[in-house]
């Protein structure tokens, strides 16, 4: 590899280039003090932008087949030690929690002021919508519920091409990625332990309810869960502290298996703090990705122009999207398809929360999520509700209830020249056929279980009002109550006062967490994440995706479809195409 440094001047350049894909902007030259920052120039065989699940198997399938590759993370590492204090707890945030925001930005976290840090959420707010993004070596699998679910055969021919073979898919790739992260159900032991009450309630009052439920699969070493729960380790996953990242180790994210294990060969290289701010060619046709190397402070420190006969787009569907747009309406990486950019979904996500649950729900409600009703033949499709275990405090007789649906693929991401950024644009409405189906299921889990009212805990006794909200009253006047839970206890008060106790997150803030398209299979990418017409540009994340995975989380049919991306890319385009 022949590395070559230059210098220039800095100011403006990297502020716009980190706007074109819509990250905060790190901190200029002028802030810390420089004028100008060296720029290296490298050469490389294979580059991969991103480590959440895409990114994690490429680089680990291209280092198993001896291909040299080096991997560029904007996050940090967030290594798992053994005080169980990585992560910062979901109800006491810190300058841990966002990137390079003074505030946190996870939806219900209270407010907070500190210094920007390289942190795990980033919030990208479009019009009708935000996204909540991962960062650090790791991406989503650091801070996702952990769940692991495919959708049936009928739903996944729904809304992936059938280009994509399901039954491949059921028969080679979903085993293989959950052979090699490990992933199971609750056991036994663990679901009856004190800890989830919470989730044997939801279970029992499904089942009230005439829904169908499922112990979900999920990415979890149970044995560490059970060390918690017997007093032989700190307290994380078994308290309701995993959204945040889940101290403690009982979560097997990918920086922990496939980086690790790509990484152990020698061949690939993973670099924390490297912000991707642009995707061109050279004169030579090559690929050129340009990158500013930062400190966690989002000091830029040295610009990087890597040169590469491949790279694989695994940044996520907001990352990658916005450097494939930005590089086709600047002219930077001409040809690119007009689909670019489009065919964006929120997978269907609905955020609910349920307050005035008739039993007792607990404080600290064991997690990671476990359970939930599946009912892929709903009158408005295929529904999947799930119980969010909360850390909350004290017994608010609640729970989070996050659920999917289906929704069109209707988003699209559109670049303003005159601010050098790409935005995300999100149809009202786009996804009104989840939000019916979800809201439906919700309600009668609610009617058939007694109702919004009900017997309240002793604690709660006589404090309750609901036409003024008085859970939220009920909150403030306990220990703690208002000032630990902070928004969270509002968003419960509204829930209170809500038809039948329930709330929807999303119509007070539309957010999503799994974002899906933008260069989508067919339309951008052939099948195996080839980009059309760009030899040796390759897609291998959740853009592929027309907007949903069926009514379910994403990770593990992301990471199939990279693995079976792969199995064909090694197979026909190492030795002839780079």
């Amino acid at each position: 590899m022949a590395t070559l440094i230059s210098r220039r001047g800095f100011l403006g350049t990297a502020t716009a280039a980190a706007a074109a894909v819509g990250t905060a902007a790190p901190a200029t030259a002028a802030a810390t003090g420089r004028s100008t920052v060296d720029t290296v120039r490298e050469r490389h065989r294979a580059v991969v932008v991103g480590t959440g699940f895409g990114g994690a198997v490429t680089a680990f399938r291209l280092a198993e087949a001896g291909v040299p590759a080096v991997v560029l993370e904007r996050g940090r590492r967030w290594p798992v030690t053994p005080d169980g204090d990585t992560f910062p707890p979901v109800l006491r945030p810190d300058r841990r929690s966002s990137w390079l925001t003074p505030h946190p930005v996870y939806p219900g976290q209270p407010p907070v002021l500190y210094r920007p840090y390289v942190g795990l959420f980033e919030k990208v707010v479009g019009h009708n919508i935000s996204v909540i993004c991962g960062a650090g070596v790791g991406g989503g699998s650091l801070v996702y519920g952990g769940v692991m679910i495919r959708p049936p055969r009928e739903v996944f021919t729904r809304v992936v091409p059938a280009s994509v073979d399901f039954d491949e898919l059921d028969r080679v790739h979903y085993p293989r990625v959950a052979g090699r992260i490990g992933i199971g159900t609750i056991p036994d032991d663990v679901l009856a332990h004190e800890r989830y009450w919470s989730s044997r309630l939801f279970l029992d009052q499904a089942a009230r309810a005439g829904l169908p439920t499922q112990r979900l699969t999920v990415a979890v070493d149970w044995n560490l869960v059970r060390a918690e729960l017997q007093g032989r380790a700190r307290p994380a996953a078994s308290v309701g502290e995993y959204l945040n990242g889940l101290n403690g180790g009982a979560r097997p994210s990918v920086d922990r298996n496939y980086l690790a294990w790509a990484e152990a060969s020698g061949r690939v290289e993973v670099r924390p703090l490297h912000v991707v701010t642009g995707l061109g060619r050279d004169g030579q046709g090559r690929y050129v990705v340009r990158c500013d190397q930062i400190n966690e402070d989002g000091e830029v420190l040295l610009h990087r122009e890597l040169t590469a006969d491949a790279v694989f787009l695994a940044a996520g569907s907001m990352g990658t999207t916005r450097l494939l747009v930005r590089a086709r309406d600047t002219g930077a990486l001409p040809g690119l398809p007009e689909d670019v950019g489009r065919h964006w979904g929120n997978n269907g996500d609905q955020i609910y929360f349920r307050a005035l649950v008739p039993e007792p729900t607990g404080a600290h409600q064991g997690g990671p999520i476990c359970v939930a009703v599946v009912d892929w033949n709903t009158p408005d499709g295929p529904v999947v509700i799930q119980h969010g275990p909360a850390p909350f405090p004290i017994d608010a007789h609640a729970m989070a209830v996050p659920g999917f649906g289906l929704a069109e693929p209707r988003g699209r991401f559109e670049y303003s020249p005159v601010t050098d950024r790409v935005t995300l644009h999100w149809p009202a409405g786009s996804d009104r056929a989840a939000q019916q189906g979800v809201r439906a299921v919700l309600r009668q889990l609610v009617s058939r279980t007694g109702g919004p009212v009900g017997v309240i805990g002793a604690e709660l006794t006589g404090l309750l009002d609901l036409a003024a909200g008085g859970l939220a009253q009920a909150l403030a006047r306990l220990p703690g109550g208002s000032s630990v839970l902070g928004p969270l206890g509002g968003l419960l008060g509204l829930a209170a006062a809500a038809p039948a106790g329930l709330i929807d997150y999303s119509g007070l803030d539309p957010v999503t967490f799994h974002p899906l398209g933008g260069a989508v299979i067919g339309a951008v990418c052939d099948d195996r994440g080839r980009v059309h017409d760009h030899p040796g540009l390759y897609v291998v994340d959740g853009s592929l995706l027309p907007g949903s995975t069926g009514a379910c989380n994403p990770a593990w049919t992301i990471a199939a479809l990279a693995e079976r991306a792969m199995d064909d890319v090694l197979t026909r385009d190492v030795g002839a195409v780079f």
